[in-house]
């Protein structure tokens, strides 16, 4: 079915779907509108978000964050996610990316994100994924054809790269993370977050499961191809990433965050550095 839902948005062209989307997201901003939650990428406030994702066994089984069934997950406005609005979070609290100039990379450019880099005027953005002409519904004409196992850019290149949620669906996802390691500039930070497992101890792949509906049996959903596990870490350290965990949990000043945002205290942000 989730396939279907695919085929049916790509014959959407952008212009349209995003004319519906709009309509229906100020529809649902005003059902919703409160004070107890807050999206830092609309700037409005909710009394409630909307839930999001499947309840699939394997989801359950292997407990994958970032993936499954959540409450108070999705804005109604905006359509961010909880591991959207922790990307915000680590750009409001870790990251000069509001204020200092920068070049920045976006694969498969979320829309409120891409809507934030492309406000800020200092920022030199790209965004980009692969098949964008076929994906109308979600990308405008002047998201580039981007293949992340074969980056077009010239190395060491970019200050910051945001790749969420994308290294699941990569089948070399290896050559993908060198290849996002090769145009990082030294001392440049990439946002690398997946689903994933903190039971597995071992990524769990099997290059035999093709059909859509074994993959969401096994992956958990129908195009991805593996479910990250605790060497996740590891992975991104094999091409030469330096590995930072971010967690309001972690901080006196989280759970403020925490609820406010209705964030996932279980997910930590993956930020891969690139060593000077």
């Amino acid at each position: 079915m989730d396939g279907i839902k695919q085929k049916i948005k790509r014959l959407i062209p952008f212009w349209l779907g995003k004319k519906i989307r709009g309509a229906y997201q100020k529809f649902l901003g005003l059902i919703y509108k409160g004070n107890n939650y807050y999206c830092p990428y609309c700037k409005h406030s909710f009394r409630k978000m909307l839930s999001d994702g499947e309840r699939l066994q394997v989801i359950e089984k292997f407990k994958i964050i970032g993936s499954g069934f959540r409450h108070n997950c999705t804005c109604p406005r905006c359509y961010s996610k909880d591991r959207d609005r922790l990307i915000h979070l680590y750009f409001e609290i870790k990251s000069n990316i509001f204020t200092v100039p920068q070049k920045v990379l976006h694969i498969a450019p979320e829309a409120w994100l891409k809507e934030l880099f492309q406000a800020l005027p200092h920022i030199h953005y790209t965004n980009g994924v692969k098949d964008a002409e076929s994906m109308g519904y979600y990308y405008d004409r002047r998201t580039r054809d981007l293949d992340i196992t074969d980056l077009e850019m010239k190395d060491n290149f970019y200050d910051v790269i945001v790749c969420n949620h994308v290294l699941e669906h990569i089948p070399d996802d290896i050559k993908a993370m060198k290849e996002i390691y090769r145009v990082l500039k030294p001392g440049g930070w990439a946002v690398l977050q997946v689903p994933y497992s903190n039971v597995l101890e071992s990524t769990y792949e099997d290059k035999t499961i093709v059909k859509l509906e074994q993959r969401a049996k096994f992956f958990g959903q129908f195009d991805h191809v593996r479910i990250y596990a605790k060497d996740y870490v590891k992975r991104l350290e094999s091409v030469g990433f330096k590995v930072e965990l971010f967690n309001p949990v972690n901080e006196d000043w989280g759970n403020n965050y925490i609820e406010k945002y209705g964030l996932n205290t279980k997910e930590d942000l993956f930020v891969a550095h690139k060593p000077m």
